[in-house]
């Protein structure tokens, strides 16, 4: 049992499983971005937001897609970035960006519910996987 205890604290099974969930959630959410019952669901979200902007610009439609677009680049990026860290990077910093930028809108949402924990434990993850690739770089360049 010891040996099997030395070596998952030896791993980074932790990380790697981190990536692969926030793989998977940005996967299915950003996915949704293309179907109509999330423009519809997102509607709400764009008219008390500072995010408001964004249908006006691109159309309810654009708007969505648009995030689509954004989660897309991030899980890609984060999927690419088990093999390439550096590449792994953009997609962490675009996990932090979208997880802020959600937050952003507490005060205007005036609630906490899902889609708001949802992107606190992205935040979280975010931070832990750009600290885990920055130091895989770090190391491997020194």
């Amino acid at each position: 049992m010891e040996k099997i205890i030395k070596k998952f604290v030896a791993s980074d099974i932790d990380v790697k499983l981190a990536r692969l969930f926030v793989v998977i959630v940005l996967a299915v959410m950003g996915n949704y971005k293309w179907f109509e019952f999330e423009v519809e669901a997102l509607k709400p979200l764009f008219s008390s937001t500072w995010l408001s902007f964004l249908p006006s610009v691109l159309g309810y439609h654009g708007a969505s897609y648009f995030l689509g677009i954004v989660e897309m680049i991030a899980y890609l990026s984060l999927i690419i970035g088990f093999f390439r860290p550096k590449i792994g990077i953009l997609g962490d910093v675009i996990v932090i960006f979208m997880a802020l930028t959600t937050i952003s809108l507490l005060p205007q949402l005036g609630k906490i519910d899902g889609f708001i924990f949802k992107d606190l434990f992205l935040l979280g993850l975010g931070v832990v996987l750009l600290k885990h690739d920055l130091n895989f770089l770090r190391q491997i360049s020194d």
